[in-house]
């Protein structure tokens, strides 16, 4: 089972690579990104939506959700190019980022 930094670096790697996975992959990694949320360190979150930004695709509602919680039990950890990021990749995505992450 993919471990959270894996789960980001996997679609960070596919992104950067211009490969843009099949749909059961990309799946799979959003319900793995979903059920080890709680393991995300900042940077992970951030590389996982910016990946998702690069392939053009909408994460699941219960990602952003789980990202987004992750994102601010985490706040402080984050660098400010992170949270930039983040805020970025939300936006790119059509996301409001939750109120929680503007504050």
């Amino acid at each position: 089972k993919f471990k959270p930094q894996e789960v980001a670096n996997l679609m960070w790697a596919l992104a950067k690579m211009g490969n843009w996975p099949d749909a059961g992959l990309v799946q799979a990694m959003q319900r793995r990104g979903m059920e080890t949320a709680g393991g995300f360190k900042p940077q992970n979150v951030t590389n996982l939506m910016l990946a998702l930004v690069k392939m053009g695709i909408r994460p699941d509602a219960g990602l952003v959700v789980a990202m987004q919680a992750r994102a601010k039990e985490t706040a402080g950890d984050f660098k400010p190019v992170e949270i930039s990021n983040l805020l970025q990749a939300l936006v790119k995505l059509g996301i409001t980022p939750d109120a929680g992450l503007l504050e």
